[in-house]
């Protein structure tokens, strides 16, 4: 088998759980490994003895392989990693890999798992993997807990653990209590798409809850609140990160995009958002005068309509800006605290600083550029530009002389805001991505956003 990119990460990681003695499993898609992750993350469930070794063994791996975490997403007996890294070959080759650890197996901050009965395993290429029936079990057991769904996809996985090792397996889930082991094997072995199946999804939880609340109600109740906690604790210190792209027209934001997003699916297992100007929260301003939502998307001739008078520009400015304030807090913030994934804005407030015409506004540069401070930070500002003449030929919408003004404008943006980098997309596309991922790894590596 050839190695993948990530290949250097899964050696690594798998070392530095030996060298720590962590109890530890592959729950599924063990098959492309070591050598890769076949595209997928990496599931693993560990002894909740060994979480914090495990949590140090993945930095660590995370390090030797060149890399850097976007952020590790926490909550009771789970967490979640992101990472994405390169191997100094020439050209770079970059790798990402998402890594879901169950530290136990938890519901709500409830214990799942017997700590004394020992878990089913085998040795695949001296990684210890879980047994395909007990995977299989794990993963319609979270589905139906977490979503209410039985996940047909672990189905026959699961009825063929129930089928042949029921015993085992009864003993290693007896937190969940006889009446919900009781409804879980029925579930288990009947067929697609009955009543039983879809009566379990509903009520399993619940069950669970009660068996729960009746054998160890201070256990459950701490484990609640140290559920709630955690997920305030990630709204209020997200670990996923915002990055907003400008550019004149033709400087290549959605090439950049489409070139960086694939590394990053990657690292967060396809959880990359990609958002283009504005959150989104409030309808566009075209729209609340009546026009169709044909005529509302993007434009090809930017400059095409007058900008609006003083006070019609106000307006503009501020419901803009209303825009980004809500958007942010109601619908990008909950994206970056419930996973350590990226945001990518294609365009963001500042655009309005470097061309408030596309915007119909006409106020003075300061005010706008005073007004837009009130936007939500970016962790990072990427500033492509390039040669004007080349620019202007791509897009043919704007003449040149607006163009040279725009890289001129993005220029001096740059050079006053401590969070922008000036990128230059007159060379190739892979120069240009690597060198903003590169600046992106070390704003990874810093702390994150408040």
């Amino acid at each position: 088998m050839d190695k993948s990119p990530e290949a250097v990460l899964l050696h690594s990681l798998f070392r530095q759980l030996a060298h720590r003695n962590v109890r530890f499993a592959v729950m599924r898609n063990h098959e492309p490994l070591p050598e890769s992750a076949g595209g997928s993350d990496l599931d693993l469930m560990v002894h909740p003895a060994d979480g914090e070794a495990a949590s140090a063994a993945i930095e660590a791996a995370v390090r030797d392989a060149h890399g850097v975490c976007i952020g590790v997403s926490r909550s009771t007996g789970f967490f979640k990693t992101c990472a994405f890294g390169t191997t100094p070959e020439a050209p770079l080759a970059w790798w990402g890999l998402c890594i879901d650890v169950n530290v136990g197996l938890f519901y709500k901050g409830q214990s799942l798992l017997s700590a004394h009965a020992p878990w089913p395993i085998l040795m695949y290429r001296n990684i210890p993997v879980l047994t395909d029936g007990f995977a299989g079990i794990l993963g319609v057991l979270k589905e139906v807990l977490n979503n209410r769904v039985y996940p047909e996809r672990y189905a026959t996985a699961a009825r063929r653990g129930v089928e042949e090792s029921w015993d085992q397996i009864a003993a290693l889930l007896a937190p969940l209590g006889h009446k919900s082991l009781v409804m879980f094997k029925e579930m288990a072995l009947a067929e697609a798409g009955s009543a039983i199946r879809q009566r379990g999804a509903s009520q399993l939880g619940a069950l669970v809850g009660a068996s729960g609340l009746a054998s160890h109600p201070l256990e459950l109740l701490l484990g609640r609140l140290g559920n709630i906690q955690s997920k305030l604790g990630r709204y209020l210190r997200p670990q996923g990160k915002l990055i907003a792209i400008l550019g004149v027209d033709g400087a290549g934001k959605s090439t950049l995009i489409d070139a960086i997003k694939p590394v990053l699916d990657q690292a967060t297992h396809n959880s990359i958002y990609v958002q283009h100007l504005k959150p989104g929260l409030l309808p566009p301003l075209a729209r609340l005068k009546g026009k169709s939502a044909a005529t509302v998307g993007a434009t090809t001739d930017p400059h095409g309509a007058k900008p609006s008078g003083r006070l019609g520009s106000s307006l503009r400015l501020l419901y803009l800006m209303l825009d980004y304030s809500l958007g942010y807090w109601l619908k990008i913030r909950p994206r970056i605290a419930k996973l350590p994934t990226v945001v990518i804005f294609d365009r963001y407030a500042y655009d309005m600083i470097l061309d408030p015409w596309r915007f119909r506004i006409n106020l003075p540069i300061a005010l706008i550029s005073l007004v837009t401070k009130l936007a939500p930070l970016p962790d990072r500002v990427f500033c492509l530009h390039g040669d004007p003449q080349t620019l202007a030929n791509r897009k043919n919408e704007l003449p040149l002389a607006e163009v040279a003004r725009q890289v001129r404008a993005i220029k001096t943006f740059a050079a006053a805001n401590a969070r922008a980098l000036l990128v230059s997309t007159d060379g190739p596309i892979e120069q240009t991505r690597d060198e903003v991922l590169m600046e992106l790894a070390g704003c990874c590596s810093r702390p994150s956003r408040n």
